[in-house]
């Protein structure tokens, strides 16, 4: 374990030693600035645009349709248990089709489905799997001191932490955290009010704890609360915090009682660090850990290097290896107190974030009762979206 330790920390160190010799380029996390591609990148981005627009008809105000497509391939190295195994697979990670209406000059109903049913070695595509997200929206304008006052009703992503913030289209890594993924729930169904008030972003709401087998889960069961605050401090700063509780005896969405998360973003120098801590409690066991995840642009707008470091540690065995890829070459992976990733990885931007590649690889271990695991797993993926 140490030796494959060292290597893929030997590894990191020598992608950031090439980065640093390629020049002290300024960090641009929005890549604003043109990216090579041409007029098929130009053409991708004009899919994004307004269907219909017109702030003069008190009827309808503008149309939207947007989607996006996100493939990838794993190879991983396993070792659990002292029984080594290794295996490949790729999938359809996300195909997602949706539309947005702006109506009423103050109303937005937005829908954006899943259009591919597959998984795992499974590449099933233009099939319904489900609505990602399916709310309505009104804008109040201010209210009692708060500006942009907002309050919506349907099924929402409810973003807990600063990795499930950003969005799939947007994140560094191929995939996020397990700490992250531990804490993070599926869509819910609910209300969702939101406003700024001070510098602050604010959000608060109030969800059905259902499991969604449907589009809009019922209320037949408890509920859990949500709420967040989030500012920049500078141009180069930011925090977030966040705070789900809810009923860990009772809800299918979120396993635990409570957490809470702070998310920390700068620049530091070349650097873009992004670091979030979580603390939870699922009723039985108490959830902790830390993310720290640097990165720089080694072509200004073209190519970014990335790396994270996660651990995460419980009172008891309640965590799991990454569910992609890693648990489906070897099912038998059982849970343990304590798991630690390393992960380097290059992202190529074709097209600014509406199309690139992506390229990783992850060290991992994780240690419990039961558990004994150490692996690594490569990455390839390619992202777009408009």
């Amino acid at each position: 374990m140490k030796n494959k330790l060292v290597k893929a920390i030997s590894t990191t160190l020598a992608v950031t030693a090439v980065g640093v010799q390629a020049g002290d380029q300024p960090v641009d996390n929005n890549h604003s600035a043109a990216s090579s591609g041409g007029s098929w990148c130009e053409d991708l981005k004009a899919l994004g645009d307004p269907l219909y627009k017109n702030s003069e008809n008190g009827l309808i105000q503008e149309i939207d349709f947007f989607g996006r497509f996100q493939y990838q391939y794993g190879y991983s190295d396993v070792d659990n248990n002292g029984v080594s195994t290794s295996g490949d697979g790729d999938e359809i990670r996300r195909m997602r089709a949706g539309l947005s209406v702006k109506f009423l000059n103050g109303f937005k109903a937005v829908g954006r489905a899943n259009i591919h049913d597959g998984g795992f070695r499974n590449h099933e595509a233009f099939q319904y799997g489900g609505m990602d997200e399916l709310y309505l929206n009104y804008g109040l304008g201010s209210v009692a001191g708060f500006e942009d006052v907002t309050v919506g009703y349907g099924t929402f992503k409810v973003a807990f932490g600063g990795e499930e913030a950003t969005s799939s289209k947007k994140i560094k890594t191929i995939e996020r955290s397990n700490l992250n993924n531990f804490f993070a729930g599926k869509r819910a169904t609910g209300a969702l009010f939101g406003a700024t008030r001070g510098g602050y972003d604010l959000a608060f709401g109030v969800f059905s704890s259902n499991s969604i087998d449907q589009d809009l889960a019922d209320w037949d069961g408890d509920n859990f609360y949500f709420a967040s605050a989030a500012r920049d401090l500078d141009d180069n700063s930011s925090v977030r915090g966040d705070l789900i509780i809810g009923d860990a005896d009772t809800a299918s969405i979120y396993k635990y009682d409570w957490a809470g998360s702070l998310t920390y973003q700068t620049k530091a120098g070349i650097f873009d660090v992004m670091t979030n801590v979580t603390y939870g409690d699922t009723g039985a066991e108490d959830v902790y850990g830390i993310v720290i995840m640097p990165s720089y642009e080694l072509i200004e707008d073209q190519l970014e290097a990335v790396f994270r470091y996660q651990w995460a540690n419980a009172s008891g065995d309640v965590l799991s290896a990454s569910k992609r890829n890693l648990s489906k070459i070897d099912n038998g992976i059982g849970k343990g107190d304590n798991n630690q990733t390393l992960y380097a990885g290059l992202n190529y931007f074709l097209c600014d974030h509406n199309a690139k590649v992506m390229l990783g690889a992850e060290y991992e271990t994780l240690d419990g009762t039961n558990a004994d695991l150490e692996a690594t797993t490569l990455w390839a993926a390619f992202r777009a979206y408009f």
